[in-house]
């Protein structure tokens, strides 16, 4: 008779199987035998199968603490210990199970840590994206970004990794939300705000509500070097924060529409450094845009034109400023300042 927990024993069972073939084909340095193949056969024990590597491949290849890649390593090397010993048939009994026990200890931790890992989103040149969180929390994201988010009970941790990100959040006192994107760390209950890392720079831009903003980098180093401009500061609605390394971030009031006008597929500039417009126009396109002159990428230019117009935004910048752009052989465009007369 079928007990209420036969199914985890059975599914117990069939995992055990699948470490003990995996200490097996480890003995004989082969990826798969005839009798492995015939066990696969078995739906069952394929999935099994399946659930180990899995795991075992995020262990082996992602995971980087040390103990773990050598406890990995010495597991392997364990089971092939079992058949260079020419151990009796006995001890192969027990030896070869306890190199299974230990890789099966060793994928619950590296479970552990799989299932503790970042969701990651990305989005490649000209893609925008909306990702919906599971408390209800939005993230629309531009072009060619990234952004990781991890989820625990006592907090909501996002790390912006490049390009741009509007965050809408929703109300949870007891969790903050925090994103990560350089060495600013933006802090919120519930909020909308846009962040925009562009070149070295990171603009912080709050759309509603409040937030604090933290420099991670001088935070922890204020109690030895006294630095002259707070370590921490507080946005209100409307506001942006600009900060590049070693120099005083710049509160202004923000042009709202501007910051956020890309989620509705415009790029808008007003009077904005041309480098800072080349590095969002680059966003869209796979061509390319490049200056290699500090005179031109310090021109600054204010317009508006489609997210991937390129020829757009070519005949906008060598039409009111003294540049022309040339495509190079590597089908770059390059705008370089026109020799005066």
């Amino acid at each position: 008779m079928t007990g209420p927990d036969q199914p985890e024993t059975q599914a117990e069972m069939r995992l055990n199987e699948a470490a003990m073939w995996r200490v097996r084909l480890a003995e004989v340095e082969a990826q798969s035998t005839l009798e492995f193949e015939a066990w696969c056969n078995d739906p069952l024990n394929a999935a099994a199968w399946a659930r180990l590597n899995h795991i075992w491949a995020y262990l082996g290849e992602q995971a980087h603490e040390p103990e773990l890649i050598a406890a990995r390593q010495a597991a392997l090397g364990h089971a092939k210990r079992v058949t260079a010993r020419k151990t009796s048939p006995l001890w192969r009994r027990i030896l070869v199970p306890a190199a299974a026990v230990l890789l099966l200890g060793l994928a619950g931790a590296g479970g552990y840590l799989w299932s503790q890992r970042p969701d990651d989103y990305k989005t490649v040149q000209g893609e925008r994206r909306v990702i919906i969180l599971a408390d209800g929390s939005k993230i629309s994201l531009d072009a060619n970004s990234e952004v990781t988010v991890r989820y625990t009970k006592i907090a909501r941790q996002l790390h912006l990794l490049q390009g741009q990100a509007r965050f809408d959040v929703a109300h949870d006192v007891e969790r903050p939300f925090s994103v990560v994107a350089g060495s600013q760390k933006v802090i919120a209950t519930g909020t909308a705000f846009n962040i925009d890392m562009v070149n070295q720079k990171v603009l912080v831009t709050l759309i509603e509500g409040h937030v604090v903003v933290v420099d991670e980098d001088r935070h922890v180093a204020m109690p030895i070097f006294k630095p002259q401009w707070p370590s921490m500061v507080e946005l209100k609605a409307g506001q942006q924060l600009a900060a590049l390394p070693a120099v005083p971030p710049a509160i202004e009031v923000a042009n709202i529409p501007r910051v956020t006008a890309w989620t509705n597929g415009q790029i808008l500039f007003d009077n904005e450094e041309l480098s800072s417009v080349v590095a969002r126009v680059n966003r869209y396109t796979s061509t390319q845009v490049v200056i290699d002159d500090p005179r031109v990428a310090a021109m600054r230019i204010s317009g508006v034109l489609n997210a991937g117009d390129l020829g757009g935004f070519v005949d906008i910048v060598t039409h009111y400023l003294p540049i022309r752009a040339i495509q190079n052989s590597s089908g770059e465009i390059m705008l370089q300042g026109q020799a005066k007369s």
